[in-house]
């Protein structure tokens, strides 16, 4: 491949991250109709979890072996991130709408900068987090609110979303600090195959009908499928390959586009409403999510990028 054509890969990959990422909600609406979601999510993951660590025996190899401490800190992230996180999601779109889910996930951003502040040398809180905080609660308001974007009596669900976009960041968080970092491809499969066992423990807990996966419909099964090698492993492999070759403020505009998509494709394909509210509640979102994650650049001496945290940084 020719020096000009390698220079497009990063921006192919990034378009990918834009458009597969943002029509994970779509994809996951479509399955939880017919499907147990915590189950469906165990399925997810664990498929791609154990395909991601096939990679890893190949990808990862002259890294040895996971210590117990690696693999421990590793988990707890991946449950974070994948059994409370995406779970949450996944449960909440029986509920309410792909494009309204996306919109309150995308105060994700948000609640990782506000949570960074409680962490040493984190970025510090200013007047500009706060308010980044307050803007991005009122466009959650703005699309939640009866007679708005989405019917009443779906708090509890919206409350869900919240937990799960702050169970997503304090994963991430905490991700970033374990002090022996795993390569890229080892990192992925741990936090998939650990947070596909708790979403099984889940799915126990809450009684799921595991026989609605006999009964499923070709789409539900499509749209599961698609989920677990586009979403998980696709997404997840465009997104690395993204971090490595363009700036990380490049990559990020990704929490910025995967509403935007998530919301077209199912105002497209599945009929949801876009309302004057939720419009104005997306603007609000974004705007916060611009408030609170726009830093000055800063001179820093070059290390080792960290490998990113696997499955979507959406929570989708």
């Amino acid at each position: 491949m020719s020096p000009r054509h390698r220079r497009w890969l990063p921006w192919l990959a990034l378009l990918v991250v834009y458009v597969v990422w943002g029509s994970t909600y779509l994809a996951i609406r479509v399955a939880v109709r017919e499907l147990p979601p915590f189950a469906a999510a165990a399925v997810r993951f664990g498929t791609a979890g154990l395909v991601m660590a096939g990679v890893a025996v190949i990808a990862d190899r002259r890294h040895g072996r996971p210590t117990r401490r690696q693999f421990a800190d590793y988990a707890l992230a991946g449950v974070l991130l994948l059994a409370f996180g995406n779970a949450l999601v996944m449960w909440s779109e029986q509920r309410i709408a792909s494009g309204i889910a996306a919109l309150i996930v995308a105060t994700m951003p948000t609640w990782l900068t506000f949570f960074d502040g409680l962490r040493p040398h984190g970025q510090p809180w200013t007047l500009r987090v706060w308010l980044g905080v307050l803007v991005g609660l009122a466009g959650v308001a703005m699309v939640a609110r009866p007679g708005g974007a989405m019917e009443g009596g779906h708090w509890p669900t919206v409350g869900a979303l919240l937990f799960a976009s702050i169970a997503w960041s304090i994963g991430a968080l905490y991700s970033q600090s374990v002090p022996r970092r795993l390569p890229l491809f080892s990192a992925a499969a741990v936090e998939m195959v650990a947070g596909a066992a708790v979403l099984l423990v889940e799915s126990r807990l809450m009684g799921e009908d595991l026989g609605r996966f006999a009964s499923a419909s070709p789409q539900a099964w499509l749209a599961l499928l698609y989920l677990a090698v586009f979403g998980s492993l696709v997404g997840f492999t465009a997104f690395a390959f993204c971090l490595n070759e363009l700036p990380a403020s490049t990559v990020g505009t990704y929490a910025y586009v995967n509403p935007v998509v998530a919301v077209l494709l199912g105002s497209l394909f599945l009929g949801e409403p876009v309302s004057a509210g939720l419009v104005v509640g997306a603007l609000l979102i974004l705007g916060a999510v611009v408030l609170t994650t726009a830093r000055r650049p800063v001179a820093r001496p070059r290390r080792e990028a960290p490998a990113p945290v696997a499955s979507e940084a959406s929570t989708t």
